[in-house]
């Protein structure tokens, strides 16, 4: 049983720092789009353009917090086991079984587009982008009534 634990222990250890590294990430596409649009801005292009960059970094940060997401779930099955004392509370908390336990419940196409909707939608995700299309609308506001 210890040598079971101890597995489940390193499994846990590299996909909380895998975790913590997708975080990090979403902070640096955030970051980025952030950047791109201010440059767009600056250069007077097109509001329209400048939606839709906004959009495919939505989009990205999204599917890559869906996958986080999936992270977590195995995450939160590995913390169960460790409260329980070591304990197999469910069936398929195996060690090293994250691939094949995602693969026994992947959604279809549809399903897969819906989590990475779901995953648009999460406040920690929407917000930024959200502010960043309405700092868009009022800089083409604000240029369109100083041109009148």
């Amino acid at each position: 049983m210890q040598s079971a634990l101890s597995v489940q222990e390193q499994e846990w250890i590299t996909l909380q720092n895998q975790y913590d590294s997708y975080e990090k990430l979403a902070c640096v596409i955030k970051l980025v789009c952030i950047s791109v649009v201010a440059f767009m801005l600056l250069l007077h292009a097109s509001s329209l353009l400048v939606a839709a960059i906004i959009a495919v970094f939505w989009l990205q940060e999204a599917v890559w917090k869906t996958f986080q997401g999936r992270i977590e779930t195995r995450l939160l099955i590995l913390e169960a086991t460790f409260s329980s004392g070591g304990s197999f509370p469910q069936q398929d908390v195996s060690p090293m079984q994250f691939n094949l336990q995602w693969a026994a419940t992947r959604p279809g196409i549809l399903g897969l587009v819906a989590e990475y909707g779901k995953s648009a939608l999460r406040p920690t995700v929407a917000l930024h982008y959200v502010l960043l299309l309405l700092v868009v609308i009022a800089a083409y506001l604000q240029l369109f009534t100083a041109s009148i």
